[in-house]
């Protein structure tokens, strides 16, 4: 079942889940503005987090095709996960900072097997049991 939350104020939030992770949910918030509602983040690109975005849109009286914009809070892919389908449903402007903006570029952009050195480096210079970074 699909969990919103009305907050008051024309804000909302939808629980979307993030499939196979402990923290289990992100919370999509969608304000409703004089010029057409707005999400704050999106969630995890996973069909069941895409399902569970529009069943909760649609709990709200909203369709997917009426997002007039996104803000992105920052790069960690359960917060802008779906924006693109977002924008291929709606048109919708996308606002990101441009520091995290080239995050996910230079992640999407990178071989599999760099960004998982990178990630290695990072773990191990903090401390990481050689164990957990195998």
């Amino acid at each position: 079942m699909t969990q919103v939350t009305d907050h008051g104020g024309g804000v909302h939030s939808i629980k979307v889940p993030i499939p196979d992770n402990p923290l289990g949910h992100t919370l999509v918030h969608l304000v409703d503005t004089d010029r057409g509602p707005v999400l704050i983040d999106t969630g995890w690109d996973d069909p069941a987090s895409w399902d569970t975005l529009v069943a909760g849109l649609s709990a709200l009286g909203t369709a997917v095709t009426d997002i007039h914009g996104v803000v992105i809070t920052h790069h960690h892919p359960d917060h802008h996960g779906l924006s693109g389908q977002v924008r291929e449903a709606s048109g919708a402007w996308i606002a990101m900072h441009e520091a995290d903006t080239a995050i996910v570029r230079r992640t999407r952009e990178s071989e599999p097997g760099t960004w998982l050195d990178y990630l290695t480096r990072k773990l191990a210079a903090v401390g990481a049991p050689d164990d957990h970074l195998a």
